[in-house]
C-alpha cells in the first residue's frame, strides 16, 4: 500500500471521530477491535493496522499534494450483479491526476458484522461517508467513462485496499505455507525414491512438527497481545453482564449457557460501546460523532413488556444489541439496564412492536445481536481457535504429517537410529500438540460452557 508509515505511541489517544472500526473477530482478531481504526487528523487519512509480524502500525495518506487524496469514486454494483451481490462495490480514493491512492471496502468496516449489506447502506453504517466529509474528500458516483478506465494490476489492486490487518498475522500464514511446501517436497522424495533417505525423513518430520508448534505459539502470542490491546485505551465506565430471565413456555426461547453468561458483556468506554459476544468477538460502536447512533431503543411487545434492545441511527437504520430475555429479564436485570442507560450518552426511548413483528427472529436476535447459540455443537464450532486459509483440511494435513513422521521413522531405524527416534518423537509430539487443545476444548464445552445455567443461581 502507498502511504507514509509511522510508529504510534505505545498507548495512543482515542481516534478522533468520525472513525471507522473493523468487523468484530474472535481470537487474534480481538486485538484489531481495540486498535485498528481509519480516521483523519485534518492533514491525512490515518490507518491503524496490524503489520506482518503483528506489530501495531500507522499509515498516513496525505490529503494534499500531487499524490494526496483529492476525491473519491463510488463504484456500486449494477444490473444482475446488484441483485445477486448487493454488497459488492467500493470507494476508490484518487489523487488529482486520477490515479488510485487507496481502495475502501465499507463492508470490512462494519463492527456489527452484517453480511451482504448494500454498499450505500454500508457507507452510512460504517461512517465512511461521514469520514470522507470530515476529510474534505468529495464523493462522486462512477459513470460509464470512469468504469472504462483501465485498472491496476491484480497485486497492486489488492495492495491498495485499506484493511485493518488479517485475523491471523502474516508471519503465521508464511510459516505454515513454507513448512507445508517443504513437507510436500520431502514426502514426495521419500515416497517415490524407493530407498532409505534419513535426511529427507528428518526434513519431513521437522516441517510436519512446525505447523502444530506454530499454532501453539500463535495461541500464546494472541493471549498476550489481546491483554495488551485491552490496556491501549481508558478503562470502561460500565460493564453489564447478562441477566437472563426464566424461559417462557409459550414462546421460543434459547436457554442461556454458561459460555454466554460468563463471556458476553456490554462495556461503555469514553466515546465507544463495546459489545462482546460469547466467543470474545468485540464489536466497537462510536457513541459520538456523525456516525454515532441517536438513541438507545427498548422494544416492547403488545402487552407492554420489554422484548429487546437496539440502537437507532439518524437515517432510521437500527442495530440489535440483544433480546431482553437474554440480558435484563432476570434478577438484577433492572439495575443492569439502569446502569447501561446512565453510562450511555444517548437518550432512551421505548418502541412498541406488534406480535407479527415479534415472530421475526431477526428482530431481537438478528445479525449483530448477542444471544446464546441454539445448539451446543454450533457453539463448539464457533468457539474454535481460527483456522488457516485451508480451513478444516489444514488440520487434517497436520495430523497426516505427524502420523507419517512416525510411520517413516521405522523405515530408517536400521540405517539411522538417531534420526528415526527424532522423527518419531517429533511426530508423537506433533500429534499431542494437536489433540490436547482439541480435547481440552471439547471437554470444557461439554462439561461446563455449553451447559444451561441454573435458574436458582445465575451468577457466573
Amino acid at each position: 500500500m502507498s502511504g507514509t508509515h509511522t510508529m504510534p505511541a505505545p498507548t495512543p489517544a482515542l481516534a478522533p471521530e468520525p472513525a471507522l472500526r473493523p468487523v468484530a473477530l474472535s481470537g487474534p482478531g480481538v486485538e484489531l477491535s481495540a486498535w485498528a481504526r481509519l480516521f483523519t487528523d485534518g492533514e491525512a487519512l490515518v490507518l491503524r493496522y496490524r503489520g506482518f509480524f503483528g506489530r501495531r502500525s500507522e499509515k498516513r495518506y496525505p490529503l494534499s499534494g500531487p499524490r494526496g487524496i483529492s476525491r473519491a469514486l463510488l463504484i456500486a454494483p449494477r444490473g444482475e450483479v446488484a441483485q445477486v451481490h448487493p454488497h459488492a462495490g467500493e470507494l476508490r480514493l484518487l489523487d488529482p491526476a486520477g490515479r488510485p491512492v487507496a481502495r475502501l471496502l465499507p463492508n470490512r468496516w462494519l463492527p456489527s458484522g452484517r453480511v451482504g449489506v448494500p454498499i450505500e447502506e454500508a457507507l452510512r453504517l460504517s461512517g465512511a461517508l461521514a469520514l470522507l466529509d470530515a476529510a474534505g474528500i468529495p464523493v462522486k458516483r462512477a459513470d460509464a467513462a470512469d468504469l472504462a478506465t483501465p485498472r491496476e494490476p491484480g497485486r497492486r489492486e489488492a495492495a491498495l485496499v485499506l484493511r485493518p490487518g488479517p485475523q491471523l498475522p502474516g508471519w503465521y500464514a508464511a510459516v505454515r505455507v513454507t513448512a507445508g511446501c517443504l513437507w510436500l517436497l520431502s514426502m514426495s522424495v521419500v515416497l517415490f525414491s524407493g530407498g532409505s533417505l534419513p535426511g529427507w525423513v528428518l526434513m519431513a518430520a521437522v516441517t510436519a512438527f512446525v505447523a502444530p508448534a506454530a499454532r501453539l505459539v500463535l495461541r500464546g502470542v494472541t493471549a498476550l497481545r489481546n491483554r495488551s490491546a485491552a490496556r491501549l485505551g481508558p478503562s470502561p465506565s460500565a460493564e453489564i453482564r447478562p441477566h437472563p430471565g426464566r424461559p417462557d413456555p409459550s414462546a421460543t426461547f434459547t436457554a442461556p449457557t454458561r459460555r454466554f453468561l460468563t463471556r458476553a458483556v456490554l462495556r461503555v468506554f469514553p466515546g465507544e460501546l463495546s459489545v462482546v459476544d460469547q466467543y470474545g468477538a468485540d464489536a466497537r460502536r462510536p457513541l459520538t460523532g456523525p456516525a454515532a447512533p441517536e438513541a438507545l431503543v427498548r422494544l416492547t411487545g403488545p402487552d407492554g413488556r420489554p422484548v429487546g434492545v437496539r440502537l437507532r441511527h439518524a437515517s432510521g437504520l437500527t442495530e440489535p444489541i440483544g433480546a431482553w430475555t437474554d440480558w435484563f429479564a432476570g434478577p438484577g436485570g433492572t439495575d443492569a439496564w439502569q446502569r447501561l442507560r446512565d453510562a450511555l450518552p444517548l437518550p432512551c426511548e421505548d418502541l412498541e412492536v406488534n406480535g407479527q413483528a415479534l415472530a421475526d427472529p431477526a428482530l431481537l436476535r438478528g445479525p449483530g445481536a448477542v444471544a446464546p447459540t441454539p445448539r451446543a455443537v454450533d457453539a463448539r464450532r464457533a468457539a474454535y481457535f481460527p483456522t488457516s486459509v485451508a480451513k478444516g483440511s489444514s488440520t487434517a494435513l497436520m495430523i497426516a504429517g505427524s502420523y507419517f513422521s512416525v510411520q517413516f521413522a521405522t523405515t530408517v531405524a536400521q540405517d539411522a537410529p538417531g534420526i528415526a527416534r527424532t522423527a518419531a518423537l517429533l511426530g508423537l509430539t506433533g500429534l499431542l500438540l494437536q489433540f490436547a487443545p482439541w480435547s481440552w476444548h471439547h471437554l470444557r464445552s461439554r462439561l461446563y460452557f455449553e451447559r444451561p445455567i441454573s435458574w436458582q443461581n445465575q451468577a457466573p
